[in-house]
């Protein structure tokens, strides 16, 4: 399991609206909110004018109404050279995301107070509508978690007759990613999302995946903490490269 098997495994459970492949890299955009859906992925590189390269990706995005936006993940991406020729065309990295992994070997019991279903059910949709504050930020991770393939399994953790906190896992292959993890504001803290992640885990062990992988930003230091408590350790990580 190598980063750039994490990356092509994200692209496959937390779709974009639209994805293209040129020159080896993944072009990928959404409604232009969040970075993994709205970026380009240059996992591979078959070669030719670099330059040429990002100037497709530029005339690419804008065409999407959308602002070039380049993800790079540690160990996957290509060429070598690209943070410097981005750098020198006005590109900043921004975003320090960290890219954890666990073993599905020995996974613990299900958790109590947790229903998983194949799809989006409307008390998922509830929690995660209380679980954001932006109406753009929930429309695009609402349409994101409607275009997840099977097999998936989204979760919802009960508490004081309602749906406190949610989840989502998805396979490909023998890796499962983890996404959306979400707790209403007034139950956080409460160890919700560890019901929740453990429900996860142990429905993809069922399912048949080796490993399960997840994301979350470097300065999320309580988030980052309970994933580790999880036996979750960081793999790699990446940056979104972005002008201004």
């Amino acid at each position: 399991m190598s980063p750039r098997d994490i990356d092509l495994a994200t692209i496959r459970t937390w779709p974009a609206a639209v994805t293209e492949k040129r020159n080896g890299w993944f072009y990928l955009a959404s409604g232009g909110v969040t970075g993994r859906v709205n970026a380009a992925w240059p996992i591979d590189w078959t070669g030719g004018d670099l330059e040429a390269a990002i100037d497709d990706v530029e005339a690419w995005y804008e065409a999407q109404l959308l602002p070039a936006r380049f993800k790079l993940t540690d160990g996957a991406f290509a060429p070598e050279h690209l943070p410097e020729r981005l750098a020198a065309r006005g590109y900043q990295s921004v975003m320090p995301t960290l890219v954890m992994t666990r073993s599905l070997a020995l996974m613990p019991g299900p958790r109590q107070g947790v229903d998983l279903a194949p799809a989006v059910t409307d008390l998922f949709d509830r929690a995660l509508q209380q679980s954001t504050t932006s109406p753009d930020d929930l429309e695009e991770r609402r349409s994101i978690a409607r275009r997840v393939p099977s097999p998936a399994a989204f979760a919802t953790r009960e508490a004081d007759q309602r749906v406190v906190a949610v989840g989502v896992s998805a396979l490909a292959g023998d890796l499962a990613g983890i996404f959306l993890m979400r707790t209403v504001p007034d139950q956080r803290r409460r160890g919700h999302a560890v019901h929740v992640l453990r429900s996860l885990l142990h429905w993809a062990a069922g399912h048949g995946a080796a490993h399960a992988f997840l994301q979350v930003e470097a300065n999320n230091a309580p988030a980052i903490a309970l994933y580790e408590r999880e036996g979750f350790t960081t793999l790699t990580s990446y940056r979104f490269w972005r002008k201004g």
